[in-house]
């Protein structure tokens, strides 16, 4: 069996790795406009290269692929015809940049484990959602509930809640069907938690962006089962840093933006002490911050924005 399993293993790795080889032709097209565009690079930041460009959809973030590297879900507005998030759409593309589709309305796309559903943010009426991989039977998972992401071991889904005046973390048991929340009632140190929160490789934490009361802002990591059992700050700042968190699949990495201007992209060790340290990285754009590793941990997806 475990010869199996490397098997398997070995060529969903070749089939990732091809699948980078031909990115779509679209996004090495010379700017003409200011609009986003994805990336791939090492997980250190080095060697950029275009990736992938939406050609209608000029606006796009919150990328993410599929556990078998097959597609990319993303989310995005049409900016240059007046669109703005109200108006935000999921779209797939396969990552040899073919068969593009805009599945409907919603935004932060979240692939289940098998790929066949996707966990999302839906702005209106507003809540967190699942869906079909094609965009069909959608199913709200709770009102007013924002930013949700499927665990890696498909059990759990996670989401932002406002409670008792303040904003939690809520875990969403799929098997159970039990909701829990991460911070005891009326504990929570944050008036605010920010989507885009990220899962560790065992889905047994979340690493995710707070405000707190006197507006200074943490990238924590706490454990699903309750701060109790965990939690740590790694950040601390007055601005804030953008709002999307990558966690790398060994577990030893996690990749945010930067509060400065022009922003970075930032990566530190959960396990560790160390203050977030650069990704140094030159791409003809300003980056946006928007960032996910690929599912065998070889290279980063991030997204920036033309100059002019």
């Amino acid at each position: 069996m475990r010869s199996v399993a490397i098997l398997c293993f070995y060529c969903m790795t070749c089939v990732v790795l091809q699948c980078f080889d031909h990115p779509q032709v679209v996004a090495d097209e010379e700017p003409v406009v200011k609009r986003t565009r994805f990336y791939l690079a090492t997980p250190e930041g080095v060697e950029p290269k275009a990736f992938y460009v939406a050609e209608d959809y000029y606006n796009t973030g919150s990328p993410t692929f599929s556990a078998d590297g097959q597609k990319l879900a993303f989310d995005g507005w049409k900016s240059q015809e007046g669109e703005s998030f109200s108006n935000v759409q999921i779209m797939v593309v396969n990552s040899d940049g073919s068969d593009f589709k805009v599945l409907g309305p919603g935004a932060m796309p979240s692939w289940s484990p098998g790929g066949n559903r996707i966990a999302f943010s839906q702005p209106s009426p507003s809540g967190v959602a699942i869906m079909n991989a094609d965009g069909s039977n959608r199913k709200m998972i709770e009102t007013g509930g924002w930013g949700a992401q499927w665990s890696p071991d498909g059990k759990k889904i996670a989401y932002r809640v406002y409670k008792s005046g303040k904003s939690n973390l809520r875990i969403y048991d799929l098997i159970e069907e039990t909701k829990s929340d991460v911070f005891p009632e009326g504990e929570s140190p944050y008036s605010m938690i920010y989507w885009n929160m990220a899962w560790s490789p065992d889905s047994n934490w979340i690493c995710f962006l707070g405000r707190k009361a006197d507006k200074t802002y943490e990238v924590a990591t706490v454990n699903v089962a309750g701060m109790q059992e965990g939690f740590k700050v790694h950040f601390k700042s007055k601005v804030s840093p953008y709002q999307d968190m990558a966690w790398h699949p060994q577990g030893d990495m996690i990749v945010f933006g930067s509060p400065t201007s022009p922003r970075k992209l930032l990566k530190f060790n959960p396990a560790e002490d160390k203050a977030p340290e650069p990704l140094e990285i030159t791409v003809e754009g300003n980056i946006n911050g928007d960032v996910s590793f690929t599912p065998d941990g070889q290279h980063l997806l991030f997204n920036a924005r033309d100059k002019k």
